[in-house]
């Protein structure tokens, strides 16, 4: 791999003895500095992009780090060969970086990220497919602004992260991504977007742990195909197939419709068991691997010129399953759902022989019966999950195995009203402080020392600190607050806050670096900080979710919406080109005001029907233990209240308060479209596999 020089720019290629480096995570934007470029660094610096270069080597610098991997300009994208090597071995680049700095040009550190006004949820680098191995490979992982000004860290906004991507807490708690299902991380990126479409496939080739030669031109679908086929050949796990079908453009509906003038050919157009994009796994976040052992040897299976051979539990279907017939089947994936504990299957039609295709491709038939083994049916065969990936051989040094262990104890400026005061060590080693500065600290612990560096305020009596260091726990510093000890919840724990006191709080972050060495940083927050709750707790996960799909149905044929917006604004929530997810909360008690807890919220769509216009507000939520909806459909553009005029309609004091329930049970919310027409809105407990454990539909009914 090649490496930058931080401090000359120049790019040094390494095979083995890999120096500790620190690695850039970044979106793309205009004048890039590449491998060419920074050959020369007249060229270079004369790109908008060196900027970033600077700023990257600058932070790096700072933290001693001689190094840094930046793929922009360390990989020569001119040799094919070149790149082929580094997209299948960026993920391990990320792996082994010391630390990896994500630099987040479109976010203000203004807000702290769990405040309403943060724009950290919306920054495009938490949308982009590359950056989801970013996010997942490294082991510390620090978030910048677009001045460069520390964040927060992947584990110390864990909550936040999780609720943007859909990515478990666990992940960034150190759970291995090999214990979750192929199902589950590939909705990771269901909802992430590449500029090339090849790209959908590539980026997730880390994350499995295979290894396959990019072709660009060959189009996102094969590329897709082709890396199931890859993941397969490691993979016993049958959770790959628990995929639903992205549906149809608006164009194939018509031209469906004019083909075959029935409204159900559009639902049955055959598949194959693989999915053709990471979007089709959507709904598959909750999905567990298979349980192969129930079908023991028959549990493998293999690709040929036929399609994929496997062996599957086959039950007729029944009126329950929304689907029937003599040739269609329910074919168990042995697989469950967290939510409910529900077994996945999915509908196979039977063509000849043993030649089976799915059918209803866009649903996943969810059973509360395990499946029965005594219909196990030939349809293929498999191999051992495998998922080891190399190991580089890295240059680590003989500091990393030194007895001496040096941390400098920094204060940052929200902390330099407080006064270090020398302690005696402790422990049978050595302890050794200098200061370097006025907020600065030394300290070199030799063999088993401990000890204590100890802070006291200037101006607020009683306020006193300190800090805990050991060579043990390296790089996890304890904090000492009157007679409180406070240590990371997690072995990855890089941030510690504790109470003053005067009520007031120091925030403790350890910071990697190059040398081996560790950084500790200390910062001050007042207890009237308007933000000092969004520091102490973590986000209050929502109660119910519902599953919205942007279409209106008629008798005859589903219309496309066109999604106008949601209010209140959900950070939960996921809006797409064919659905909307959504969440509500119960009410709280200790929270009368709620604080953004919203029981129910608004979507606003707009329908084009041959030429007049009309806006069509969906509101929905929770009222007691019942769930309640209601439709205003308004003729665009007269008579046309703002969404946020509607939502308030439904407070207890507005003028559609009437309209939610007050007794158990489900809604249905209508509205007069003309004398003959009505748009309706129904909520319905799901059956099959989605986002959310109700499903909203739209439907125009007749008088």
């Amino acid at each position: 791999m090649r490496l930058l020089n931080t401090t000359d720019f120049k790019v040094k290629e390494f095979f083995m003895d890999i120096p500790r480096y620190a690695i850039l995570s970044h979106t793309w934007e205009q004048e890039e500095v590449t491998f060419q470029d920074i050959q020369h660094l007249d060229v270079a610096k004369s790109k908008v992009g060196f900027r970033k270069v600077m700023g990257a080597c600058a932070r790096a610098r700072r933290y001693h780090f001689d190094w840094i991997w930046i793929d922009s300009c360390c990989i020569n994208k001119e040799s094919s060969a070149e790149l082929s090597e580094a997209l299948n071995s960026m993920y391990q680049y990320y792996e082994d970086g010391a630390v990896c700095y994500v630099y987040l040009s479109d976010v203000s550190g203004e807000y702290h990220p769990r405040n309403e006004k943060s724009n950290f949820k919306d920054s495009r680098w938490l949308k982009r497919g590359w950056t989801l191995q970013e996010l997942l490979a490294p082991e510390f992982v620090v978030f910048l602004d677009r001045d460069w000004e520390r964040i927060g860290t992947r584990w110390s906004l864990q909550d936040v992260v999780s609720v943007v991507t859909g990515i478990p807490v666990d992940v960034f708690e150190g759970r291995v991504i090999d214990e979750y299902s192929v199902a589950q991380r590939m909705s990771w990126a269901a909802f992430r977007e590449t500029t090339r479409p090849e790209d959908q496939a590539y980026c997730l080739l880390g994350i499995f742990g295979v290894s396959m030669s990019p072709i660009y031109g060959e189009g996102g679908v094969k590329a897709f195909m082709r890396l199931q086929q890859e993941i397969i050949r490691i993979s016993n796990d049958r959770s790959i197939f628990a995929w639903v079908a992205a549906p149809p453009t608006e164009e194939e509906l018509k031209e469906q419709w004019e083909i075959k003038f029935t409204p159900t050919a559009r639902k049955d157009k055959p598949r194959g068991l693989l999915a053709r994009s990471p979007y089709e796994f959507r709904m598959s976040g909750n999905v567990q691997a298979s349980n192969v052992e129930l079908v023991g040897n028959k549990s493998s299976y293999s690709f040929s010129n036929n399609g994929l051979h496997i062996h599957l539990p086959l039950n007729p279907t029944s009126s329950s399953s929304g689907h029937s017939g003599k040739d269609i089947f329910l074919a168990h994936l042995l697989c469950r759902s967290t939510r409910g504990g529900s077994y996945l299957t999915v509908y196979l039609r039977k063509t000849s022989g043993h030649q089976y295709v799915r059918c209803y491709a866009d649903e996943v038939f969810l059973t509360s019966s395990p499946p029965a083994m005594d219909n196990v049916r030939e349809l293929t065969v498999r191999e051992h999950l495998v998922t080891e990936r190399r190991v580089r051989t890295l240059n680590t040094s003989s500091t990393a195995e030194s007895s001496i262990l040096q941390y400098d104890v920094e204060l940052l400026g929200s902390a330099w009203d407080f006064l270090y005061e020398p302690s005696q060590p402790q422990g049978h080693g050595s302890f050794k402080v200098s200061c370097i500065d006025e907020h600065i600290v030394s300290l070199a612990l030799h063999g088993l020392a401990f000890g204590t560096v100890q802070y006291q305020s200037r101006k607020t009596a009683g306020d006193f600190f300190g800090i805990f260091c050991t060579h043990r726990k390296r790089g996890q510093p304890f904090l000492h607050i009157s007679d409180q000890r406070l240590i990371p919840d997690s072995i990855r724990g890089d941030t510690l806050l504790g109470r003053l006191k005067s009520g007031n709080y120091i925030m403790v972050a350890s910071e990697r670096r190059g040398d081996l060495q560790e950084m500790i940083e200390i910062g001050y927050l007042a207890q009237d900080n308007p933000e000092i709750h969004l520091w102490t707790g973590r986000l209050r996960l929502p109660d119910l979710g519902f599953m919205v799909p942007s279409r209106l149905s008629t008798d005859s044929f589903d219309y496309h919406l066109e999604f106008e917006g949601m209010f209140p604004p959900d950070p939960f929530g996921r809006i797409t080109q064919d659905m909307a997810y959504v969440t509500v909360f119960r009410p709280y008690p200790d929270d009368p005001k709620q604080c953004g807890y919203h029981t129910f919220r608004l979507l606003t769509y707009r329908w084009d029907n041959s030429g007049i216009k009309y806006i069509i507000h969906v509101a929905f939520g929770l009222q007691g233990s019942s769930v309640w909806t209601d439709v205003v459909v308004q003729e665009y553009p007269y008579s046309r209240e703002t969404s946020e005029h509607v939502w308030k309609s439904y407070l207890s004091s507005g003028s559609r308060a009437q309209k939610l329930l007050t007794d158990e049970g489900f809604a249905m919310g209508k509205h007069l479209l003309n004398g003959v027409t009505s748009v309706a809105a129904e909520i319905q407990r799901t059956k099959n596999l989605q986002l959310g454990d109700y499903l909203l539909r739209l439907n125009m009914q007749r008088r």
